[in-house]
């Protein structure tokens, strides 16, 4: 039976680390699952940067993001009881909360935790741990030492046409379009010889490299250390997770896969330590004291968790009965119907707060116009297909599938584009 994103996760979180083996299909799907889904962004962008944790309670899940990611998921205590000071959280509210959690007998406990007892509100994500005690061993910024070319090359080899030219043997993937270019070329993107010649070893795997990288029998840190990496430039991995699996994304197709930047990265890496420390340096792993970390493993609760969550349901409780007392407030007395004035003209607005100016203005020009703001697709999910354009866009959110095809047509005697006027230097 084939094992779901949640299995897999589960195994990682639950069970102890195998160190031994390292399954290099088992890691790429689960840093999948957890990488943000980044496409193009001419598509319509709709993702849940908590996707990975949404089959956990919603205290649970983002109390174990904030663990793992460092993400600040709420406000802080004290920016709680700035709100309180100012009214925008209710007082009674705040107690009707707390009596509802904890009790009546722990209510005046409860109640002073949450308005003067101070917590550690330090946030150490457990990303990131590992892959930084390269400075402490050695006078290697490992990120400015290798993402500024590992971005430049990504990103020319990805190129939509920008470019003046195309990246050389774009057809034959990312990392044989560099073996060719690095075979034709009088200078090389690598300084170490040993990085270049395991760049040309097409049998060199991902195990191969983090043998060199983090240690040949230390395979129990190399899933820590991938996620150190990968998520020091989340947005990038990303991309390429959701280029690999959707390559029709992009209007220019290209052949991209995350192993392949992952496989790049590490020798980048290689080539950066070569060449600023010597040949001589050790695995990342033999050199650490600490213990590799189950990044997955569920973040026990805290005091400071519950009187988060009691501030937080106080905050929208205090929001509840203000919004239902103003629609209450607005609804008409008179039920008669009132006949419809006729309109000069109707337009639909994406529902995006940019274009309400827009159509204030439009309305106060003229009092009989009618405007509407509506969802980006207009509740119609469709691919559109631009007049003399190649290819079609999908026109809608990620998850939805569409069912309609709208096509641009122009008059026989419409004259075309030299250029794509996105690009134009003419505004």
């Amino acid at each position: 039976m084939h094992r779901t994103y949640v299995d897999e996760i589960l195994v990682m979180s639950q069970s102890k680390i195998d160190t031994t083996d390292f399954d290099e299909s088992r890691l790429l799907h689960v840093l999948k699952h957890y990488l943000p889904t980044q496409g193009p962004l001419k598509d319509f962008v709709h993702h849940n940067t908590l996707h990975a944790f949404q089959d956990m309670k919603f205290y649970d899940a983002i109390y174990k993001a904030s663990a793992i990611f460092g993400f600040q998921t709420t406000f802080s205590v004290n920016e709680y009881r700035d709100l309180y000071g100012i009214g925008r959280i209710n007082p009674d509210i705040l107690a009707m909360v707390i009596r509802s959690k904890k009790g009546y007998d722990a209510f005046e406990a409860w109640q002073s935790k949450c308005l003067y007892e101070e917590f550690d509100w330090t946030i150490e994500p457990r990303i990131g741990r590992l892959r930084s005690q390269w400075r402490r061993y050695y006078p290697v910024d490992m990120d400015n030492a290798v993402q500024p070319l590992l971005f430049r090359i990504i990103c020319s080899y990805i190129d939509q046409g920008i470019a003046i030219m195309p990246f050389p043997f774009e057809d034959k993937g990312l990392l044989n379009a560099i073996r060719n270019l690095e075979e034709r070329s009088t200078v090389s993107f690598f300084k170490s010889d040993r990085a270049r010649n395991l760049l040309f070893d097409t049998s060199c795997t991902l195990t191969k490299l983090l043998e060199i990288v983090v240690g040949a029998k230390k395979h129990e840190y190399f899933d820590q250390y991938i996620f150190d990496q990968q998520f020091a430039h989340r947005g990038w991995s990303g991309m390429a997770a959701t280029l690999e699996d959707k390559p029709e994304a992009l209007l220019y197709p290209k052949n991209i896969e995350l192993i392949d930047i992952i496989k790049l990265e590490l020798l980048l890496e290689i080539n950066a330590l070569d060449s600023i420390v010597g040949k001589k340096w050790k695995p990342l792993a033999e050199l650490v004291t600490q213990p590799p970390e189950n990044i997955f493993v569920d973040e026990p609760p805290s005091e400071l968790h519950e009187v988060i969550a009691i501030w937080q349901d106080a905050f929208e409780w205090s929001y509840y009965d203000t919004v239902l007392a103003g629609i209450a407030l607005t609804l008409p007395t008179n039920t008669t119907k009132i006949k419809p004035t006729p309109k000069s003209f109707q337009s639909i607005f994406c529902i995006d707060e940019r274009e309400y100016s827009l159509r204030s203005y439009i309305e106060s020009v003229d009092p009989k116009s009618e405007t509407f703001g509506a969802p980006g697709f207009f509740g119609v999910e469709f691919y559109f297909h631009p007049a003399h354009a190649k290819f079609y866009d999908k026109l809608c959110p990620a998850p939805v599938t569409p069912q309609f095809l709208i096509k641009e047509v122009t008059t026989e005697d419409a004259k075309m584009h030299e250029k794509e006027i996105m690009h134009s230097k003419n505004s």
